[in-house]
């Protein structure tokens, strides 16, 4: 108990960043509910003015994706909307649990129904999430060990406990003030982008087994990393862990192939072995040893779902990656990697993003504009990186995976 209440605490302080009366909208699965009760608990000591539970169960979608006619597929109840657009007006926090114990219970669904009812969903709720990813609230993704999970990662048998053996020195829980020790740990990624901030890239070219791929920059691309600032001035931290900083490329800029290292979720269907191929930004071709039904599907969503919304570096050398697990946690597994996105961007990555007030302004300049945003792993221990300045400046970044600046 003394564990989970240390593990809420950094949620509620250095992830949303609590502030006295605010809300909170907290997401989990059923077996993590617990949890969730417990961060509720925490956060009304903490001041909070109301706390509310979503269930997130896919075995109950996994039913309606089997049983209802297509078109039902597309109903979105209004009073989800509603309260999306209640949550933004009265500033909510958001906490989600990744719902890892039901991770797989989707795999067999047909991919086709899956993607119909997350497009809906995804048109439906738009606005809620490009204002999320626009820094305008704060919002924090999180995981908790538990036996299905434990299984997962390290084998038939396994224990919660010896999963969260694993994850402590990841969450820095074993620090003497873990609180602390991700301040120190943010403080480094925010040097880190200052100093790639400073020397105005126009384009970085990820090379090893597989992937030539070079992504281009706009002007106003910023490298962002640990906590974001909120209007208020506080800083929230999306993620934790995380490992990466990241920054929204041109999304008409990339262009070469790309291997991805590690599986991934796409549709609730887990994809292994995929390669893309890229020209003017988009992706023009693409194959996978398993899931490419899914890809298909996902490409399908809309225009944007074929372009970069994201690319990010995270060092070989990392807590995640010397692990030596797949997580099979996007939260995780993207964090022990460098990645990049197909979708959406962050508006928050540009210079004065402030002033693009509008989709069109965004896509203009260089934000890809989509209901999706998935994270693909594409780094390892051979990711070479090579930056080119806007000046013609030639930076090496990353030899054998890790940084050398």
């Amino acid at each position: 108990m003394d564990k989970l209440k240390e593990y809420a605490e950094i949620i509620l302080r250095s992830g949303i960043n609590l502030k006295e009366g605010q809300c909170v909208r907290i997401r989990c699965g059923v077996e993590d509910y617990h949890f969730a009760r417990l961060l509720g608990q925490e956060a009304y000591r903490m001041g909070s003015g109301y706390v509310h539970i979503d269930i997130l169960d896919n075995y109950l979608d996994l039913s309606r994706f089997s049983y209802q006619k297509e078109e039902q597929l597309d109903y979105i109840p209004h009073f989800l909307i509603d309260e999306g657009r209640v949550m933004l007006d009265e500033d909510w926090a958001n906490i989600r649990i990744d719902n890892v114990g039901e991770g797989n219970v989707l795999k067999d669904a047909d991919p086709g129904n899956v993607a119909r009812n997350r497009r809906a969903l995804g048109r439906e709720l738009k606005f809620f999430n490009r204002s999320l990813m626009a820094d305008e609230h704060s919002w924090c993704v999180v995981a908790l060990p538990g036996k299905s999970w434990a299984e997962k990662v390290l084998g038939k048998g396994a224990t919660v406990e010896e999963l969260w053996d694993v994850l402590k020195p990841i969450l820095r829980l074993d620090r003497d003030d873990p609180t602390e020790a991700w301040e120190e740990h943010n403080n480094t990624l925010h040097a880190r982008c200052d100093r790639y901030n400073g020397l105005k890239f126009d384009r970085i070219r990820f090379r090893s087994e597989g992937t030539d791929l070079t992504v281009g920059l706009s002007e106003r691309s910023l490298w962002c990393g640990g906590p974001m600032p909120l209007a208020d001035g506080r800083l929230y931290n999306a993620n934790i862990p995380s490992e990466e900083i990241f920054t929204t490329p041109d999304w008409r800029r990339t262009e070469g192939y790309v291997k991805v290292t590690k599986p991934v979720s796409v549709r609730e269907k887990m994809v292994t072995g995929a390669e893309f191929r890229f020209e003017k930004g988009k992706v023009v071709s693409f194959r996978a040893e398993e899931g490419e039904d899914a890809l298909k599907e996902y490409f399908d969503t809309d225009e944007g779902a074929s372009f970069l919304g994201e690319i990010a570096l995270v060092q070989n050398d990392s807590p995640i990656s010397n692990s030596g697990l797949i997580f099979h946690s996007i939260l995780y597994d993207e964090n022990a990697s460098c990645h990049m996105a197909l979708g959406a961007g962050y508006p928050s990555c540009l210079k004065d993003f402030k002033e693009l007030d509008s989709a069109e302004k965004l896509k203009d300049a260089g934000c890809n504009d989509s209901m999706v945003h998935t994270d693909f792993m594409i780094g390892g221990p051979d990711t070479e990186l090579t930056a080119y300045t806007v000046d013609g400046k030639e930076i090496p970044l990353m030899k054998d995976g890790n940084f050398l600046l």
